[in-house]
């Protein structure tokens, strides 16, 4: 009977780990950048990455002002909203009639990537300025639909 009751704590436990395992997916964009050497930047790094520049999306972009406020070209149309960096180097952003978006960006040897739901979107072109009206429909080549 002892030897039954371990049994089947012994099969409890082992499915349980399996079940564990399908459901991880594997490791994430990000533990899979730190690997290779690219390390997150923190609040004040996106700052200084983002202010006053125009960051190309596939069907548009973002130009970030100083004071929080977001100017946006998503397809043909502009919107006007707000962002915010947290200390970790998370950035929202809010649009009238969007739910609110948190990304954050890692450095890998010089190329800053985006990361957006824990995918690698991958690097974003980055202008000086607002470059929104010169933004076409596929402002860049690849990547996600953002």
């Amino acid at each position: 009977m002892q030897a039954q009751i371990v049994k089947s704590i012994s099969t409890t436990i082992v499915v349980l780990m399996l079940s564990a395992c399908a459901t991880s997916g594997g490791p994430s964009d990000e533990d899979i950048l730190a690997g290779a050497g690219a390390v997150r930047l923190n609040g004040a790094q996106v700052k200084a990455h983002v202010i006053g520049r125009t960051e190309a999306w596939l069907h548009g972009g973002a130009y970030y002002l100083a004071d929080g406020s977001l100017k946006v070209k998503w397809r043909k149309t502009y919107l006007n909203g707000s962002w915010e960096v947290s200390a970790d180097g998370t950035l929202c952003y809010q649009l009238p009639r969007w739910e609110q978006r948190c990304h954050f960006y890692m450095d890998k040897n010089g190329a800053i990537l985006m990361l957006d739901a824990g995918d690698n979107i991958g690097e974003r072109p980055m202008y000086d300025g607002n470059n929104l009206a010169k933004l076409g429909r596929h402002s860049i080549n690849s990547g996600r639909n953002r």
